[in-house]
């Protein structure tokens, strides 16, 4: 709110008086803080972009600034998990406000399991490798030459040789791989009539 204020000046050798006033006025609002929406980095978002765009006549200054691309501006890039926050500093009055933004991490890579080595023979001559599917995975089989479906969880095979899985985990694009070997017998008896 505003005051106005009068002061009177009385000459005390002629009586005579002068008066003039000032207004004090108050400017005391705070600048709005604004951290932006939690995030989490990932195997495939490896870098993220926090805070909201910039206000004119408004500093901006970030805490922790280590991992980020600058702690002076705004809307700074990261490629670090942390807990942040945000002092926004109105230039014309001096308030300050904060807000908090976490930066969480998952890249937990998924379980990867190519099952056990498995041997091809004259009665088994197609073998399943691999182990069940599991929900929010993809499978990729290399090499594909040999296998029914090269991007199953378990394929069928009729050609012996060194399988590699990579599993991807598709909520956060982590991978991980595994090997089966596919041996051959098929070496026939001795026959001696």
């Amino acid at each position: 709110s505003a005051a106005t204020y009068t002061l009177t000046v009385r000459n005390t050798l002629n009586g005579c008086t002068a008066t003039d006033a000032v207004t004090i006025s108050q400017n005391t609002t705070p600048p709005v803080a604004n951290a932006g929406a939690d995030k989490t980095l990932t195997c495939s978002v490896t870098s993220l972009q926090i805070g909201t765009p910039a206000v004119a006549g408004n500093m901006y200054f970030w805490l922790p600034d280590s991992g980020l691309s600058s702690a002076g501006v705004a809307q700074p890039n990261t490629t670090v998990p942390a807990t942040y926050t945000l002092t926004v500093t109105n230039l014309s009055n001096g308030c300050t406000a904060t807000d908090v933004v976490i930066i969480s991490q998952d890249t937990t890579p998924p379980i990867t399991n190519a099952g056990a080595d498995k041997t091809l023979t004259c009665t088994n001559t197609s073998l399943q490798i691999g182990t069940a599917v599991v929900a929010g995975n993809t499978y990729l089989w290399s090499p594909a030459t040999g296998l029914d479906f090269a991007s199953i969880a378990q394929p069928t095979t009729s050609t012996p040789d060194t399988y590699t899985l990579t599993v991807t985990n598709t909520s956060n694009g982590c991978k991980a791989t595994d090997e089966v070997i596919v041996s051959q017998d098929t070496t026939p008896p001795v026959a001696n009539a």
